[in-house]
This record gives structure tokens, C-alpha cells and sequence, in this order.
């Protein structure tokens, strides 16, 4: 287990924004799940949904990445 006290200061985030950005990308994760195993069984369903939503994750997360670590310097 990673304890670390400081990572909302890290990040130049609160609790709140953490919070609701952690749950949002938490979602986007039991949809990855759910697509991928529905599509797993019937194959044309959901065919490119499961990685599009882990590129939106991706994506995102790299960006406020990067929006923090500017903040820093």
C-alpha cells in the first residue's frame, strides 16, 4: 500500500475536486468492465467502446498531468 499524505498538495487539487475526479474515472472503469465482458460473449457488440473509454481515462488523466505539473513550475 502507497500512503501518501501529501498527494492532494502533489497535485494542486482538494478533496472535492479529487473526489469527483477519481469517482468519474472509477465509473469510466465498471463501464471498461461491463463493455469488454458483454463484448467478450457477442463480439459485435461494443467492439472498440471498451478501448475508447481506457484512451478517454488516458487521455484525461494525462492532461491534468500535465496542467498540474505546469502549475508547479
Amino acid at each position: 500500500m502507497n500512503l501518501d499524505f501529501n498527494h492532494l498538495k502533489k497535485i494542486n487539487s482538494n478533496w472535492i475536486k479529487h473526489f469527483s475526479y477519481a469517482s468519474y474515472f472509477n465509473f469510466l472503469a465498471l463501464l471498461i468492465f461491463i463493455t469488454g465482458f458483454i463484448h467478450s460473449i457477442v463480439p459485435w457488440l461494443f467492439a472498440f467502446t471498451p478501448y475508447k473509454l481506457a484512451k478517454k481515462i488516458v487521455d484525461e488523466t494525462e492532461k491534468q498531468f500535465i496542467k498540474n505539473s505546469e502549475k508547479r513550475n
